[in-house]
């Protein structure tokens, strides 16, 4: 149960890790608009490729899948894509407000980088659940 519930707050906690860091190190975001069209980028590829993958791996009829609809999983899978593209999407809209306000002022910075790291967070974790899905071998 521990393993669980670690995976279903791994990409919180990894944003909050990075969020302390960014806010302790009095760090900002660079002068420009070069990281808001790269992050806006990135987060549109990936929302992208999320939404492909959900309707892929919600449609696959292995074995594997049909086990884990049985179970209560199903519903977490859902739930971690759905973080997964909204973060992600999220992430997006985030990035075009940068082109409107001041990417200098600390609190712009600070869920910038919250909301991108815990995008990257879910991110890995339904990789990471898609591959072990896709390299299951029936037994």
């Amino acid at each position: 149960m521990k393993t669980i519930y670690l995976e279903r707050i791994s990409p919180y906690i990894l944003s909050s890790a990075g969020c302390f860091l960014w806010w302790r190190l009095g760090l900002v975001l660079p002068a420009g608009d070069a990281i808001l069209s790269s992050s806006l980028t990135l987060g549109a590829i990936i929302t992208g490729f999320l939404a492909t993958a959900k309707a892929i791996v919600m449609t696959l009829d292995s074995p594997i899948m049909k086990k884990i609809r049985q179970t209560d999983y199903s519903d977490d899978l859902v739930s971690y894509l759905g973080q997964a593209i909204w973060l992600s999407f999220s992430f997006c809209i985030l990035s075009i407000v940068g082109f409107f306000v001041s990417t200098e002022d600390a609190w712009f910075g600070l869920v910038w980088i919250f909301i991108g790291l815990a995008s990257a967070g879910a991110f890995i974790r339904v990789t990471n659940i898609m591959l072990k899905i896709i390299k299951h071998h029936p037994e």
